[in-house]
C-alpha cells in the first residue's frame, strides 16, 4: 500500500464513466475505485462536467450523473462525504471516500437548481468553464466580472454548505468572487501563471489572495498548463508546486489532477496508481513529510471543515 492519504479535488472520471457505459470500480480510465485501494485513502472529487451539448437541458443531465455517481458508490462500498465529518468517519473506519462536485455554473438556471444539488449530495460548484455565463466570466471569455445573478448563487453556496471553485474563472470574477465570498473558496485545478503564462493559471497576485483568505489552489496535471507544451513530466508538476510554496503558500496548495477531463498526462504518469511519485520527488527535493501531508491533504481537509 502507498502510505498516502490523498484528497484530489478535481476529475471528471465520473462523468466520463457515466458517457462511456464503464464501472467505476474497474475501468480504463486515469482514475477507478480498484486502484484507489492503493493508496492509505484517496478521496475524488468526482466531478459532474456540462459539456455545451447539454446546455439545453443541464439540470436533468447533471441529475443522471450525480445519480450514476450514488448507485456506483453504494455497489462498491464508497461513501458519499457531505461534509468533514463524514470524511473523518471515512478516515478513521478505513473506509472509501468520495465528494461531487460540478463543473461549470451553466448548470445552474435559478437558485432552486443549487436546492436541488445540496439534497443530491453535491459539495462543491465551479461558477464557470471556459467560457462566459450566467454567473460570470470565464478564463477564454471577453473579460467580464461576476454578475448580479453569480453574487447570489454564491451567496446561497456559503449559507448553504457548497464549497466555491473559481478554476476556469477569468480574473475579474475570482477578484469579485473572493471578495464577497464569506468562506475560502477554491480553484480546485490550477496552475502557476509565473511558471506557465496560460489563462487557466493563476497570478502570483492572485496566490497572495489565496493565502490571505484561507484559500486553496488544486495543482492540475494537463502539460499545456504546466509549460505550454504536450509533453512534460513530475519535475514540471514540483515546479509549480514550489513557486506556490516560495510565496508562502504552505497551507494553500492541494491536489487537483484534471484526471479524465485532460487528453494526455505527464510523461512519467499513468493515472491514480502512481500519483505519489510527485510526493516521493519533493521528498528528493528536500521537503518533509509535514509539508507533503498539507499537500497531499491536510489544506484541503481544512477548508472542508470550513466550508462544508
Amino acid at each position: 500500500m502507498k502510505n498516502y492519504i490523498v484528497c484530489d479535488t478535481h476529475c471528471d472520471t465520473a462523468t466520463k464513466a457515466f458517457d462511456k457505459n464503464y464501472s467505476l470500480f474497474e475501468n480504463p480510465l486515469h482514475i477507478d475505485i480498484k486502484r484507489m485501494t492503493e493508496y492509505k485513502m484517496y478521496t475524488p472529487f468526482f466531478a459532474v462536467f456540462i459539456s455545451p451539448e447539454y446546455y439545453c437541458n443541464p439540470v436533468e443531465r447533471c441529475t443522471e450523473v450525480i445519480n450514476f455517481i450514488h448507485k456506483q458508490a453504494a455497489r462498491n462500498n464508497v461513501e458519499i462525504c457531505k461534509n468533514y465529518f463524514d470524511l473523518i468517519q471515512c478516515r478513521d473506519n478505513n473506509s472509501l471516500s468520495a465528494f461531487i462536485s460540478i463543473e461549470g455554473g451553466e448548470a445552474v438556471t435559478k437558485i432552486s437548481d443549487l436546492k436541488t444539488y445540496k439534497k443530491l449530495g453535491v459539495s462543491m460548484l465551479s461558477l464557470t468553464w471556459n467560457n462566459d455565463n450566467a454567473l460570470g466570466g470565464g478564463a477564454l471569455g471577453d473579460g467580464r466580472g461576476l454578475s448580479d445573478f453569480g453574487a447570489q448563487v454564491i451567496n446561497f453556496m456559503n449559507e448553504n454548505k457548497i464549497i466555491i471553485d473559481l478554476s476556469h474563472a477569468n480574473q475579474k470574477t475570482f477578484y469579485d468572487a473572493i471578495n464577497i465570498s464569506k468562506k475560502p473558496i477554491i480553484l480546485s485545478h490550477s496552475n502557476s501563471y509565473t511558471i506557465c503564462p496560460n489563462p487557466r493559471n493563476i497570478t502570483d497576485k492572485q496566490f497572495q489572495k489565496i493565502i490571505k483568505s484561507g484559500s486553496v489552489v488544486g495543482i492540475n496535471l494537463y502539460p499545456p498548463f504546466l509549460n505550454g507544451k504536450n509533453d512534460a513530466n513530475t519535475s514540471d508538476v514540483t515546479k509549480h508546486i514550489e513557486h506556490f510554496l516560495s510565496l508562502g503558500g504552505e497551507n494553500n496548495i492541494c491536489i487537483g489532477t484534471d484526471f479524465d477531463g485532460i487528453d494526455f498526462l505527464p510523461a512519467n504518469l499513468c493515472g491514480i496508481e502512481n500519483i505519489d511519485i510527485i510526493f516521493n520527488e519533493l521528498v528528493k527535493k528536500g521537503y518533509n513529510f509535514q509539508t507533503l501531508q498539507k499537500i497531499a491533504y491536510k489544506n484541503i481537509y481544512r477548508l472542508i471543515s470550513i466550508c462544508l
